[in-house]
């Protein structure tokens, strides 16, 4: 079956059903897309309210310049952040061409530099963004999304999501039940994972449903019990994954036991250093926290 699939981010994949979305890593080929040094602004927890979708997406409120009530989807494997190309043209915010990756394409679009972006307490001033048309959103969601905020903006405080009261929570964190440190955190957070004898290094991804691992990165896969394979299409084209039961996974030195994984086919791109995408819904994250003054993950089950 050749399936359509969906992610956060247009720039990973789009679906057309709830059933399995997918995610693909950004890369921008710009001049000036340089990755603005860890901060933490907010130092005072300041609370803001969520829209959930799916169980995962996150959708909150912010403005853009002198626009208000916008509503942008969080999504911590996404760099840079996306606008969509109407609030551009209402801007009138001059264009340069730049370059995506989405699967094993390269494909052009356009960079923007936003007067300034809030989001919550968080602020950010001569931004650069990608812009696109993300009406492919709306019709997903069925609910307007203005813009895609990725950890260009995100990283400047640590933050939590908590996905059963729907709130979104800024400034200092406070110890969840697991945690794992950082692997990298620029441009976007990676974890440690293991499995077996295997170590890999997955990109943390709120925008995400699924633990995704890349072929490329996974020669020998006798350690996996295969359950199925299927053709699926993103922006990019169609690429074949397979999906597979890990006995037991964990992350850093924690388990979140047997896990269900889907390898793609040819979706490592050249130059990113990680192996695969966690999803927060595939792990069962009730909560999640990105804790960039002691550089670690938390999440509770």
């Amino acid at each position: 079956m050749n399936r359509p699939l969906f992610s956060s981010c247009l720039l990973v994949v789009l679906t057309l059903s709830h059933v399995c979305p997918s995610w693909s890593q950004l890369n921008i080929a710009s001049a000036d897309s340089a990755v603005p040094e860890t901060e933490s602004m907010v130092h005072v927890p300041v609370k803001i309210p969520i829209r959930l979708y799916w169980g995962y997406l996150v959708v909150v409120e912010g403005s853009i310049g002198n626009i208000p009530n916008l509503n942008f989807l969080v999504d911590t494997g996404a760099y840079p952040s996306v606008i969509d190309q109407k609030i551009a043209h209402r801007l009138g915010l001059a264009e340069q061409p730049s370059r995506v990756t989405r699967s094993n394409k390269s494909v052009p679009t356009r960079l923007i530099v936003l007067p300034s972006l809030f989001l919550g307490p968080l602020h950010a001033e001569s931004l650069p963004v990608l812009t696109e048309d993300l009406s492919f959103l709306q019709k997903a969601v069925s609910y307007k999304v203005d813009g895609i905020v990725g950890l260009d903006v995100l990283r400047r405080s640590s933050f939590t999501i908590n996905y059963r009261t729907k709130e979104m929570l800024f400034g200092p964190i406070e110890d969840l039940t697991f945690s794992a440190p950082f692997e990298t955190d620029v441009p976007v957070v990676t974890i440690r994972m293991e499995f077996q004898t295997r170590q890999l290094r997955l990109v943390v991804d709120s925008g995400g449903p699924d633990l995704m691992l890349f072929q490329s990165r996974m020669p020998d896969s006798s350690g996996f019990q295969e359950l199925g394979s299927e053709k699926v299409t993103d922006a990019g084209g169609t690429f074949q994954r397979k999906r597979v039961r890990i006995s037991e996974v964990y992350l850093g030195k924690e388990t979140i036991g047997a896990q269900i994984a889907f390898v793609a086919d040819d979706r490592k791109d050249d130059g990113d250093n990680f192996d695969g995408v966690l999803g927060v819904r595939g792990a069962q994250f009730w909560k999640i926290a990105f804790d960039f003054e002691h550089r670690r993950f938390w999440w509770e089950r």
